[in-house]
Order: C-alpha cells, then structure tokens, then sequence
C-alpha cells in the first residue's frame, strides 16, 4: 500500500469540497471530519473508542491551513499504523480515481467577491474572450 502524501490528500478534500453540494460530497466530508477529530481530539495512546467528540473547525477555505491540517494528518498516519489504514481506506474511496492525475477542482471560496468574468479551467486549448 503506498504512503497517502500530504498533497494528494488536500487534493482529495478539495473535491469532496466542490462536491459537498451532492450526495457522495456531504459524505467524504463527514468522514473526513472523523479522521480529524480521532488525531486533534485524541491524546497520545487514548483509545479510539467513545463517543463522538465535539466538531472540529476544519479550514476548508485556507490552502494554507488546510495543507498544514494534511501534513499532521499524514504524519500520525506513519506513527499510528491503525490510523494510516484507516486514512488510506479514505483515500481510495474518495481520492483521485486511477487515470485521472492532474484533475483540477477549480473552486472559489471564503470571503472571495467576484465583481468580474471568471475562468476555472485544467487545459485550455485557444483564446478566451469576454467581450
């Protein structure tokens, strides 16, 4: 089984982001926020049993943050060999399908104000026009 990177797994969340509108979207997110809860809440040796603990502010609309949240989650994953089966079983079911590298998931998002055209695209073959 090869190493989820931190990369690949933002990648991942970005999608379940732009879908979160559907179905499968709603459900990647929600067990995503699983997988985090079970690292930030959860002290070194705890058991992973119990209840459900409070909702974690998880930074969807920081690239930043949200790379830093992949790579503490990636590291737990090398610690916790539970923890890194579970975020690999996560990944196969919700990250980039075989075949599809370099799929972009073009999205917009925070306090983002649009007051002009906008172009989300992967290639772009010949000129754009808006006018």
């Amino acid at each position: 089984m090869d190493p989820v990177t931190a990369g690949a797994l933002v990648a991942a969340v970005n999608a379940a982001v732009s879908g979160a509108g559907g179905e499968a979207g709603r459900r990647a997110l929600e067990s995503f926020g699983t997988l985090v809860r079970r690292v930030l809440r959860r002290g070194e040796g705890e058991p992973a049993g119990g209840p459900d603990p409070e909702p974690v502010a998880i930074p969807y609309d920081d690239d930043a943050r949200l790379r830093q949240l992949a790579d503490l989650l990636v590291e737990r994953a090398r610690r916790d060999p539970e923890f890194g089966r579970d975020l690999a079983a996560w990944m196969r079911e919700h990250g980039e399908p075989a075949g599809q590298a370099g799929t972009v998931n073009n999205r917009i998002g925070g306090n983002a104000r649009i007051t002009g055209p906008v172009v989300q695209a992967r290639d772009i073959n010949g000129p754009i026009s808006f006018g």
